[in-house]
This record gives C-alpha cells, structure tokens and sequence, in this order.
C-alpha cells in the first residue's frame, strides 16, 4: 500500500504519494458569524420595540374608566391625588364594601380634616374607615393594606386609585395578597387628560413616569406568582388584572 499525506493547499486538498500527486477540487464552507456589534444592535433594537409596545398597551389600560363594580368584603383607597377617598366613601356609602381602609393619610392630617373631603361622612369615619399613616408609598401602602386585609379576614377587596396609578397598584397589592380578589376602580383625574394623552406633553410624562415604575413592580409580582406556581403567562395575567390566584 502506498504511503499518502493529506494537506490543505489553499482551496484544494492535495494528496501527496510516493510516485506521484494531484489536486483534488474541495469545497470549503465559511461559517458566517454574527459581529458582536450588531448582535447587540439587534438586541436594542428589540428591547426598544417591546418597550414602545408594552407603553402602548399601558395606556390603553389607564384609559379604561370604572364601569360598574361587585361588592367585595372591604375597599381600599390609596391617597395621593384627587377624587380618591371621596370615591371610595361613596362605594363604602354604597354598600360595595364591609369597611374602608384609607392607607397613607400623612400624620399631620386628622380624621376632622378627612371629613371635611366627604360631606356627610362623618357616621362612615365613626364606624367603617380605618385609617393607614404608616404607608409612604406603593409597596408601603400594599404592605399596610395586607395587614388590614388579614386582620379582617377579607377574601375581596376593591381599589380605588387614579387610573395612571392602578396598574401599579394591582401589581403591588398582589405581590403582598396573593390569594385576595382585587377589583379596580379607577379614578380619572380631571388634571390629566389621558384621552388624547399623545398631545399632552405633561400628560405623556406623566404615564411615561408611571410605566417606568410600573415594570419593575410587574416583575417582582410576578416571580411571586411563578414561585407559587402560576407559570409567567398566568402571573403576569394575575399581576395586571387583579384576579385571585387559586
């Protein structure tokens, strides 16, 4: 048998023997790589297209208004902004709720002051209203509003908050009350105007702000929800829609 080396000589292989050699055409295949630049060019590119698309979404959510609402076992109204607690006074007035808690009232603000938002509320503050001055922000006031829920031994509760600010809230309170029935009832501030929020500058600031905040919120609540078993696509759906999760 004839000794032979294998070589690679340029696009051809040449095979070489004792006696003689020759040229045997080959086809290279060049694998073709991604630079590392435009991969990441590609990716914020992506992330960007989800971030514009996922704002998109949020306000079409804050645009919803209240509708009508069930009777849940207690309401909750997180303070700080208008028409808040004198809606949920209302709802309280109206037998949608057992109780009302109003969480993040500022220490300084006495229950006397708190009447004066709500005429006629005097007998609900006596006998109905709790009052959270504890609370100092979002997680604070899901926090807070935990701890109600439990002492009372409510399975449902309704939210009252702007409705920039409820998406948030739905996803903090239930991040902290995973098994409790949120229903929203969003209030729509007369100061925003998030019909045509597109041609507000301070408008679109402000739910560019609050979508911001909203997402780390979002993703806490729903590794919460993923710990318990829910799965991402089932949390997040719980996490935005303030449904109970078993």
């Amino acid at each position: 048998m004839t000794d032979m080396a294998l070589s690679k000589d340029g696009k051809d292989y040449t095979i070489r023997s004792m006696n003689n050699s020759r040229n045997l055409p080959a086809q290279v295949r060049r694998i073709h790589r991604l630079p590392i630049k435009r991969i990441v060019g590609y990716c914020i590119v992506l992330t960007l297209v989800a971030f514009i698309a996922g704002f998109g979404v949020f306000c079409r959510m804050v645009a919803r208004g209240p509708g009508d609402i069930q009777r849940a076992d207690g309401i909750v109204a997180l303070t700080g902004g208008e028409a808040r607690i004198p809606t949920a006074v209302r709802l309280l007035a109206r037998g949608k709720g057992k109780r009302l808690l109003i969480s993040g009232v500022n220490p300084s603000t006495s229950r006397r002051e708190l009447i004066k938002l709500v005429p006629d509320s005097k007998n609900w503050f006596q006998c109905c209203i709790d009052v959270d001055r504890v609370a100092r922000d979002t997680i604070s006031n899901a926090n807070e509003t935990s701890v109600w829920i439990k002492k009372r031994r409510f399975r449902s509760l309704i939210v009252v908050t702007a409705s920039y600010h409820m998406p948030r809230s739905l996803a903090e309170l239930r991040r902290a009350m995973p098994d409790t029935e949120l229903r929203p009832y969003p209030v729509t501030p007369h100061s925003v105007n998030l019909k045509s929020w597109w041609t507000d500058k301070d408008a679109m600031q402000l739910l560019m702000s609050e979508y911001v905040k909203f997402l780390p919120t979002l993703s806490r609540c729903v590794i919460t929800q993923v710990r318990q078993g829910n799965g991402v696509f089932g949390g997040t759906r719980r996490c935005i829609n303030g449904g109970r999760s078993r």
